[in-house]
């Protein structure tokens, strides 16, 4: 029998933690495989690559990220070093020096702490680092070839292997395929496309006028005029990395003074507006005061309470999906009161605890601040928006086990796998799950998986010195000015409404993964052909590929290979945050994927008649 063979499209993280397992169980069972790697672009870093400026951060904790397995999550450990985020880089030499970090030799500058928030080019460097490690462990059973091509269309034979066919022509048969492609871009919306023609259209009346849709790279609004008017439509990480590039970019830079920062001016910085569907800052991440593999421990948002409602559903209603407004979040809302309790009062409350008015109150405004809440006029939003960022920041300094309402917070990132249990593979109903996405869900993002503490210290520094400001308020409306070759952003206030006319629109958001948009030619051909299918709940189409509880695409025709999986962001509907990288000394969803759909692929092949293998007694290659 031939060498079988497996082809991963897309070696960012995913791709990366799936080779790391095919390494892992080649070296136990000494099957002979040959791997081939559709990436373009360097094996490993994915959507960070090692060069970009040291200013773009990292939005978690550099300690509490990894990619390698916790040694007791999986069957078969790495056999090298697996060092964190961290780990890697004070062994690579570098250490801090103000706000910057850099490689060195001496002690100058200060250690990396644990709570430290790395560059982003220093985690694609860890990531390709982790990349050349996977490979050096490889055995010799293993042939692997890189192709830095795109795939644009796969073709499932009849006897079940595949063809993947390369933007260059080139065909490439595999006999199990992974698609681990991460992000990537939509298709214009018809407003988007309407926006794009209108300034390319007046650009000749107004050579400051522009539209730039996707954000990264980077590099691109370098051709952003400095004496421009630049409304960035998002207030989340992608936001901080436009801000950052429009004024560390162009010069400027901070000086700290105690607990607050001041931002002098390079002199090239456009007047940057802010502006969002409810035009909320993110919360800054709080001091972590839990170390490396500290998380809460859930008392009443558990998994056992999860199926315990499905069967109750179940009896009830002949169905198990769940409605999360009225069966879940009183548990979630109980759970994070008891940490906000616990912080408050010094001493964690009894077993039969419930949300208190007090604890409820700061619960309510953390999530939703907008509730209840009318405004004048723009100064006063302006305000609000002010005292939410100092109030933040002031807790955040205080830390995740000393600010009640950071330890509250804190809750919802260390129940994901909760989350997980209850959203995934339609465990709500349609209705359910539609309103938990869009109105929760943003709310969890928003004050869980902000930015660092310094980013938000940065924003009141801007604002100081008049380089950025809040354009609007909540629900604003994009509206274009023929006459004056510009972008109108219009605000509704309760006394007036305001309209901030603009030259340039950055969206500063990524895009979410559904097939149906997708403008890759890959996915564009796989829909087309019926190879694959969106996921849908219902009537609601959340996003991502339709997969089975195995991570195998399910085809037009209801069919699912089991010779194919999908992981990672293209699963991202059926799944649930899938875009959380694994932390150290924890279990990891990305890793427990990897493992499951690796661990399916090796006994596939081990029940092959005739596959070719190690032996380890012959040391030579033998068909067993």
């Amino acid at each position: 029998m031939k060498q079988p063979s497996v082809t991963l499209i897309g070696m960012g993280p995913r791709g990366l933690s799936i080779l790391e397992r095919i390494a892992a169980y080649a070296r136990h069972t000494g099957i002979c495989l040959r791997v081939n790697l559709i990436e373009p672009n360097v094996c490993g870093p994915g959507a960070h690559p090692p060069r970009q400026p040291q200013y773009l951060l990292v939005n978690t904790v550099a300690s509490q990220l990894s990619i390698f397995p916790a040694r007791d999550s999986v069957a078969l450990g790495p056999s090298f070093a697996t060092p964190s985020f961290t780990e890697w880089a004070r062994e690579q030499g570098f250490r801090r020096f103000g706000e910057q970090f850099f490689e060195t030799e001496t002690a100058c500058g200060s250690a990396l702490t644990e709570c430290d928030y790395l560059p982003r080019q220093l985690l694609g460097q860890y990531l390709a680092w982790a990349y050349a490690q996977i490979v050096a462990s490889l055995p010799p059973t293993v042939t692997l070839q890189h192709l830095r091509q795109r795939a644009i269309d796969m073709f499932e034979q009849p006897y079940g292997s595949f063809v993947v066919e390369l933007e260059n022509g080139f065909s490439v048969p595999s006999d199990y395929l992974f698609l681990a492609t991460g992000h990537s871009r939509n298709n214009l919306s018809d407003e988007e496309a309407w926006w794009r023609k209108f300034a390319q259209d007046h650009a000749r009346y107004n050579s400051k006028l522009g539209f730039v849709r996707h954000a990264y790279p980077l590099d691109k609004l370098t051709a952003i005029a400095a004496d421009a008017t630049v409304a960035i439509q998002g207030l989340g990480l992608t936001a901080h990395d436009v801000i950052a590039e429009l004024t560390l970019g162009r010069g400027g830079r901070y000086l700290r003074q105690g607990a607050s920062l001041r931002y002098l001016r390079g002199g090239s910085e456009p007047r940057l507006l802010l502006f969002s569907r409810n035009c909320l800052p993110a919360a800054a991440r709080g001091v972590n005061q839990k170390g490396i593999a500290g998380r809460h421990r859930s008392r009443f948002f558990t998994r056992e309470a999860v199926r315990a409602l499905r069967e109750q559903a179940q009896h009830q209603r002949g169905s198990a999906q769940l409605d999360f407004d009225r069966e879940l979040l009183p548990l979630l809302l109980r759970e994070m009161g008891f940490a906000w309790r616990a912080v408050h009062d010094g001493v964690a409350p009894d077993a039969d605890y419930v949300l208190g008015k007090e604890e409820g109150a700061a619960i309510e405004r953390l999530l939703f601040p907008l509730r209840g809440v009318q405004f004048a006029d723009a100064a006063d939003f302006a305000r609000f928006f002010r005292q939410l960022l100092e109030e933040d920041l002031h807790e955040a300094r205080r830390g995740n086990l000393t600010s009640p309402i950071k330890a509250a917070a804190d809750v919802l990132r260390d129940v994901r796998a909760v989350l997980q249990e209850v959203v995934e593979h339609a465990g709500l109903t349609p209705a359910s799950h539609r309103k938990f996405l869009s109105v929760l869900n943003p709310a969890i993002n928003r004050v869980t998986f902000g930015p660092p503490r310094l980013r938000n210290e940065q924003l009141l520094a801007l604002m100081d010195a008049g380089v950025l400001q809040v354009a609007a308020g909540p629900n604003p409306v994009i509206r274009i000015d023929e006459e004056g070759s510009q972008f109108a952003l219009y605000s509704k206030f309760a006394a007036s409404t305001v309209i901030e006319h603009v030259d340039t629109l950055v969206v500063a958001r990524l895009d979410p993964f559904s097939p149906e948009t997708d403008d890759t030619a890959l996915m564009r051909n796989l829909l087309k052909r019926g190879a694959v299918r969106p996921f849908y709940n219902g009537n609601f189409h959340p996003g991502g590929l339709d997969i089975d509880h195995g991570n195998h695409p399910i085809a037009r025709n209801g069919r699912a290979s089991k010779r194919l999986w999908a992981v990672g962001y293209v699963a991202e509907g059926a799944h649930y945050y899938t875009h959380a990288l694994p932390r150290p000394q924890l279990a990891s969803r990305q890793v427990e994927d990897a493992e499951r759909c690796v661990g399916e692929l090796f006994a596939a092949l081990a029940s092959l008649r005739g596959v070719p293998r190690m032996s380890a007694s012959l040391g030579a290659t033998a068909t067993l």
